[in-house]
């Protein structure tokens, strides 16, 4: 796979691209908007995740997920929002063994995300 040098690009990681689009009213300017906001979210998000989760703060923990799926969703980071989505069910439900097998998985896929996304904004 190549670099990634357009938003198009992002199909090759896993990226729903038309979904993420068609979320910001079909405007491709917005679309790279969010994704450049998702990306410095991101840089804040994965170790306070992972934070919470370690002090078992589960219902901070529950929040976080809960943007993290719907900002997900919004870039068309569509595998990462079932995982969050997951994980979100997971604190509901107060199901711990599902939490702890999901979150790494979680972190794994948000530093994937992160890391597409400051390749193709060159950060």
């Amino acid at each position: 796979m190549g670099a990634i040098q357009r938003f198009e690009d992002l199909t090759s990681k896993g990226f729903d691209v038309e979904e993420g689009i068609k979320l910001c009213g079909g405007d491709e300017e917005i679309y790279m908007e969010v994704l450049w906001a998702a990306m410095e979210e991101g840089k804040e998000k994965i170790p306070l995740i992972r934070s919470v989760y370690e002090q078992k703060d589960y219902e901070r923990y529950r929040i976080e997920v809960h943007g993290l799926k719907n900002a997900m969703r919004s870039i068309g980071a569509t595998y990462l929002s079932e995982l969050a989505a997951q994980q979100e069910d997971a604190v509901k439900e107060q199901n711990l063994a599902a939490m702890e097998i999901g979150v790494e998985e979680l972190l794994t896929q948000y530093q994937f995300v992160e890391d597409a996304l400051k390749e193709l904004l060159g950060e």
